[in-house]
Protein backbone atom coordinates (compact mmCIF):
# COMPACT_ATOMS: atom_id res chain seq x y z
CA UNK A 1 0.00 0.00 0.00
CA UNK A 2 2.79 2.39 0.94
CA UNK A 3 4.73 1.47 -2.21
CA UNK A 4 1.72 2.14 -4.42
CA UNK A 5 1.18 5.51 -2.74
CA UNK A 6 4.83 6.47 -3.21
CA UNK A 7 4.76 5.42 -6.86
CA UNK A 8 1.57 7.37 -7.50
CA UNK A 9 3.05 10.47 -5.90
CA UNK A 10 6.28 10.16 -7.87
CA UNK A 11 4.58 10.00 -11.26
CA UNK A 12 2.97 13.46 -11.05
CA UNK A 13 6.28 14.90 -9.83
CA UNK A 14 8.09 13.49 -12.83
CA UNK A 15 5.43 14.84 -15.16
CA UNK A 16 5.62 18.27 -13.54
CA UNK A 17 9.41 18.28 -13.88
CA UNK A 18 9.16 17.22 -17.51
CA UNK A 19 6.62 19.96 -18.20
CA UNK A 20 8.70 22.55 -16.36
CA UNK A 21 11.91 21.80 -18.24
CA UNK A 22 10.07 21.52 -21.54
CA UNK A 23 8.87 25.08 -21.00
CA UNK A 24 12.43 26.11 -20.12
CA UNK A 25 13.84 24.44 -23.25
CA UNK A 26 11.21 26.02 -25.49
CA UNK A 27 11.75 29.44 -23.95
CA UNK A 28 15.55 29.26 -24.09
CA UNK A 29 15.70 27.98 -27.67
CA UNK A 30 13.07 30.47 -28.80
CA UNK A 31 14.90 33.36 -27.18
CA UNK A 32 18.34 32.47 -28.52
CA UNK A 33 17.01 31.67 -32.00
CA UNK A 34 15.27 35.05 -32.09
CA UNK A 35 18.42 36.87 -30.96
CA UNK A 36 20.49 34.95 -33.50
CA UNK A 37 18.06 35.83 -36.30
CA UNK A 38 18.18 39.48 -35.24
CA UNK A 39 21.97 39.41 -35.39
CA UNK A 40 22.02 37.68 -38.78
CA UNK A 41 19.34 39.98 -40.17
CA UNK A 42 21.19 43.06 -38.98
CA UNK A 43 24.45 41.82 -40.52
CA UNK A 44 22.81 41.14 -43.88
CA UNK A 45 20.94 44.45 -44.00
CA UNK A 46 24.13 46.28 -43.04
CA UNK A 47 26.05 44.41 -45.72
CA UNK A 48 23.37 45.35 -48.25
CA UNK A 49 23.80 49.03 -47.42
CA UNK A 50 27.58 48.67 -47.65
CA UNK A 51 27.26 47.08 -51.09
CA UNK A 52 25.15 50.01 -52.33
CA UNK A 53 27.54 52.57 -50.87
CA UNK A 54 30.51 50.75 -52.36
CA UNK A 55 28.79 50.37 -55.72
CA UNK A 56 28.24 54.10 -55.96
CA UNK A 57 31.82 54.80 -54.89
CA UNK A 58 30.89 56.42 -51.58
CA UNK A 59 32.96 53.92 -49.58
CA UNK A 60 35.50 51.32 -50.65
CA UNK A 61 34.20 47.99 -49.38
CA UNK A 62 34.12 45.72 -52.44
CA UNK A 63 36.96 43.37 -53.23
CA UNK A 64 36.02 43.09 -56.89
CA UNK A 65 34.40 45.29 -59.48
CA UNK A 66 30.70 44.61 -59.97
CA UNK A 67 28.40 45.68 -62.75
CA UNK A 68 25.49 47.86 -61.78
CA UNK A 69 23.13 44.91 -62.19
CA UNK A 70 25.22 42.62 -59.99
CA UNK A 71 25.51 45.34 -57.37
CA UNK A 72 21.78 46.01 -57.26
CA UNK A 73 20.81 42.33 -57.29
CA UNK A 74 23.29 41.53 -54.51
CA UNK A 75 22.06 44.43 -52.39
CA UNK A 76 18.40 43.49 -52.90
CA UNK A 77 18.95 39.80 -52.11
CA UNK A 78 20.91 40.61 -48.96
CA UNK A 79 18.30 43.14 -47.83
CA UNK A 80 15.38 40.77 -48.47
CA UNK A 81 16.99 37.86 -46.61
CA UNK A 82 18.05 40.14 -43.76
CA UNK A 83 14.59 41.66 -43.40
CA UNK A 84 13.08 38.17 -43.54
CA UNK A 85 15.29 37.11 -40.61
CA UNK A 86 14.26 40.19 -38.65
CA UNK A 87 10.61 39.53 -39.46
CA UNK A 88 10.79 35.92 -38.28
CA UNK A 89 12.47 37.06 -35.06
CA UNK A 90 9.71 39.61 -34.46
CA UNK A 91 7.11 36.84 -34.66
CA UNK A 92 8.96 34.49 -32.29
CA UNK A 93 8.66 34.17 -28.50
CA UNK A 94 11.00 37.12 -27.97
CA UNK A 95 9.13 39.32 -30.43
CA UNK A 96 5.86 38.57 -28.64
CA UNK A 97 7.35 39.68 -25.34
CA UNK A 98 7.60 36.22 -23.77
CA UNK A 99 10.35 35.86 -21.20
CA UNK A 100 11.63 33.09 -18.96
CA UNK A 101 10.02 33.63 -15.56
CA UNK A 102 9.63 31.31 -12.61
CA UNK A 103 13.00 29.61 -13.12
CA UNK A 104 16.13 29.79 -11.01
CA UNK A 105 19.03 31.78 -12.36
CA UNK A 106 21.22 28.72 -12.89
CA UNK A 107 18.41 27.00 -14.78
CA UNK A 108 18.09 29.94 -17.15
CA UNK A 109 21.87 30.01 -17.56
CA UNK A 110 22.15 26.34 -18.47
CA UNK A 111 19.13 26.54 -20.75
CA UNK A 112 20.42 29.57 -22.63
CA UNK A 113 23.95 28.17 -22.91
CA UNK A 114 22.77 24.91 -24.43
CA UNK A 115 20.29 26.75 -26.66
CA UNK A 116 22.79 29.27 -28.05
CA UNK A 117 25.31 26.48 -28.67
CA UNK A 118 22.65 24.56 -30.61
CA UNK A 119 21.66 27.68 -32.59
CA UNK A 120 25.31 28.31 -33.46
CA UNK A 121 25.69 24.72 -34.62
CA UNK A 122 22.63 25.01 -36.86
CA UNK A 123 24.01 28.25 -38.34
CA UNK A 124 27.28 26.48 -39.18
CA UNK A 125 25.38 23.62 -40.82
CA UNK A 126 23.48 26.13 -42.95
CA UNK A 127 26.76 27.80 -43.86
CA UNK A 128 28.21 24.48 -45.05
CA UNK A 129 25.14 23.78 -47.18
CA UNK A 130 24.81 27.28 -48.65
CA UNK A 131 28.55 27.70 -49.11
CA UNK A 132 28.68 24.65 -51.33
CA UNK A 133 25.70 25.75 -53.39
CA UNK A 134 26.67 29.40 -53.86
CA UNK A 135 30.38 29.25 -54.63
CA UNK A 136 30.08 31.11 -57.94
CA UNK A 137 27.85 33.99 -56.82
CA UNK A 138 29.13 37.59 -56.62
CA UNK A 139 31.39 38.35 -53.69
CA UNK A 140 28.82 40.36 -51.68
CA UNK A 141 26.36 37.46 -51.74
CA UNK A 142 29.03 35.00 -50.65
CA UNK A 143 29.98 37.43 -47.91
CA UNK A 144 26.37 37.22 -46.79
CA UNK A 145 26.68 33.43 -46.66
CA UNK A 146 29.73 33.88 -44.48
CA UNK A 147 27.45 35.77 -42.11
CA UNK A 148 26.00 32.38 -41.15
CA UNK A 149 29.48 31.22 -40.23
CA UNK A 150 30.14 34.34 -38.17
CA UNK A 151 26.86 33.96 -36.30
CA UNK A 152 27.51 30.26 -35.75
CA UNK A 153 31.08 30.62 -34.50
CA UNK A 154 30.25 33.49 -32.17
CA UNK A 155 27.17 31.65 -30.94
CA UNK A 156 29.19 28.58 -30.02
CA UNK A 157 32.15 30.41 -28.48
CA UNK A 158 31.64 34.02 -27.41
CA UNK A 159 28.02 33.77 -26.31
CA UNK A 160 28.40 30.92 -23.78
CA UNK A 161 31.48 32.60 -22.32
CA UNK A 162 30.39 36.24 -22.33
CA UNK A 163 26.88 36.90 -23.65
CA UNK A 164 24.94 34.49 -21.45
CA UNK A 165 26.86 35.35 -18.23
CA UNK A 166 26.28 39.07 -18.84
CA UNK A 167 22.55 38.45 -19.32
CA UNK A 168 22.43 36.46 -16.08
CA UNK A 169 24.23 39.28 -14.30
CA UNK A 170 21.56 41.69 -15.51
CA UNK A 171 18.80 39.38 -14.27
CA UNK A 172 20.47 39.06 -10.86
CA UNK A 173 20.75 42.77 -10.02
CA UNK A 174 19.18 43.93 -6.71
CA UNK A 175 15.63 45.24 -6.63
CA UNK A 176 16.95 48.81 -6.39
CA UNK A 177 18.20 48.40 -9.96
CA UNK A 178 15.33 46.26 -11.24
CA UNK A 179 15.16 48.28 -14.46
CA UNK A 180 18.50 46.74 -15.46
CA UNK A 181 16.85 43.34 -15.67
CA UNK A 182 15.23 44.42 -18.92
CA UNK A 183 18.72 44.68 -20.44
CA UNK A 184 19.46 40.94 -20.41
CA UNK A 185 18.29 40.39 -24.00
CA UNK A 186 19.85 43.59 -25.44
CA UNK A 187 23.15 42.62 -23.80
CA UNK A 188 23.13 39.26 -25.56
CA UNK A 189 22.26 40.92 -28.86
CA UNK A 190 25.11 43.43 -28.57
CA UNK A 191 27.69 40.79 -27.63
CA UNK A 192 26.56 38.42 -30.38
CA UNK A 193 26.37 41.17 -33.02
CA UNK A 194 29.75 42.70 -32.22
CA UNK A 195 31.54 39.34 -32.07
CA UNK A 196 29.88 38.19 -35.31
CA UNK A 197 30.90 41.41 -37.08
CA UNK A 198 34.49 41.02 -35.91
CA UNK A 199 34.56 37.45 -37.22
CA UNK A 200 32.94 38.48 -40.51
CA UNK A 201 35.38 41.29 -41.09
Amino acid sequence: MVGELTESNGEPNRLESLKRYSILAYGAIGTMADVGLMVLGSLLVGLSVAVLLGGFGIVDVLVEELTTGEMLISAIVLAVVGLFCLGVASEGPLGRGRRLVGFKLWEVGIGRTLAVFACGFVALLLYDVLGGLLEDVPTPLYKGVEGFRAVGVSGMTVMPLLGVPLSLGARAVPDDYAWLRQADIPLMFVVWAVSAMLILV
